[in-house]
């Protein structure tokens, strides 16, 4: 009877047990969200048939969207740190996002991108630092002159340790020189192995320094040809514009740009083609100012050479027309006015 009350009760509990009723799954997975637990939230949905109610489903698909918006914040949040240089801020969300959501990819490979991002921005600041120590030990190379001079045993000793120290700095500034030659990054590669030869000139002709000179001198070129072929592209457009509108302002721009541009973009073509438009347009509209001119249409002839006379500012034959024409026009102006007191009178 003794051992019969014992089993009766364990019986009852795991009675009790089974008949509990299972927990609300909506319920689970709001407060899994609620929590950011998106890997628990998405424990629950992976339980879940295919015949799960409406409401359930509709939960689902909020908190898959949930899980894709945190994914994105979180990366956001992340480079935007890496971007002010914080990476242990940076890292340590990708961190935390990862230790809420670990079945995603996007966080993963976003933390080992991120990674390789701080590799290359501390090797880049480890060989500024130690080009800029490099450009120190050289400056100092009377110093050491100096010190051989002394017979105090100190002096012997500090010359020893700045000896030490130029080849410490050189071998630092192969291996990143090489380091970074490895990884095409060419401007860096060049900086490092340039301060080691400042050091030692036995690095001035190191393979991966003469490739580094080579790759930017290419590039540079490169990057000129395409800087001259776009400010050709713009010349001629502007041209182009004048061509198709006949304004006198559109002119004027596009000899204003290929005057500025014209040695940078080697635009000798275009500057002989805008000048020979410019030349053609003022003595053609200066011979019509002419003709409107002995036709008494003096205030065309103003106009027209007005409008005309950006293209040669200088032209003092073109300034004693406006002021001469100016002038006349004053004169019929006054003579107009001279002819009708009356009406002045009245307006008056």
């Amino acid at each position: 009877m003794r051992v019969a009350l014992p089993l009766l009760l364990i019986l009852t509990l795991t009675a009790c047990q089974t008949l509990r009723p299972p927990q609300d799954p909506v319920t689970t997975l709001d407060a899994a969200l609620a929590a950011g637990d998106y890997g628990a939230a998405w424990q629950v949905m992976q339980r879940q048939g295919d015949d799960a109610p409406e409401a359930l489903q509709a939960r689902m698909r909020a908190a898959r969207e949930a899980i894709v918006r945190f994914e994105r914040d979180s990366i956001r949040q992340a480079q935007r740190l890496a971007g002010d240089g914080d990476w242990q801020q940076a890292l340590g969300t990708l961190d935390q996002a990862i230790q809420q959501w670990p079945y995603g990819e996007p966080l993963p490979r976003a933390r080992s991108e991120l990674d390789q991002q701080q590799l290359a921005s501390l090797v880049a600041l480890r060989t500024e630092l130690f080009a800029d120590e490099a450009q120190w030990l050289h400056s100092q190379r009377a110093a050491l002159d100096k010190l051989a001079r002394y017979a105090d045993p100190s002096a012997r000793a500090l010359s020893a340790r700045l000896t030490r120290r130029e080849a410490e700095v050189r071998d630092e500034l192969v291996a990143l020189g090489e380091w970074h030659a490895g990884q095409q990054n060419w401007r860096l590669a060049r900086q490092a192995l340039r301060a080691a030869a400042s050091l030692d000139d036995q690095y001035a002709t190191h393979p991966a320094l003469a490739q580094a000179e080579s790759r930017l001198s290419n590039a540079h070129q490169r990057a000129r040809e395409n800087r001259s072929e776009t400010l050709r592209e713009e010349a001629r457009t502007r041209l182009a514009r004048y061509r198709n509108s006949q304004a006198v302002p559109d002119l004027v721009s596009a000899r204003h740009y290929i005057r500025e541009h014209r040695q940078r973009g080697h635009l000798e073509a275009e500057h002989e083609t805008v000048e020979r438009l410019c030349r053609e347009r003022f003595v053609r509209d200066n011979a019509e100012g002419d003709a409107r001119y002995a036709r008494g249409d003096y205030a065309g002839a103003y106009q027209l050479w007005q409008d005309v006379a950006p293209l040669m500012p200088d032209d003092a034959e073109l300034a004693k027309k406006l002021d001469r024409t100016r002038r006349v026009m004053d004169s019929l102006e006054q003579l107009k006015a001279d002819s009708n007191p009356g009406r002045q009178g009245t307006s008056e």
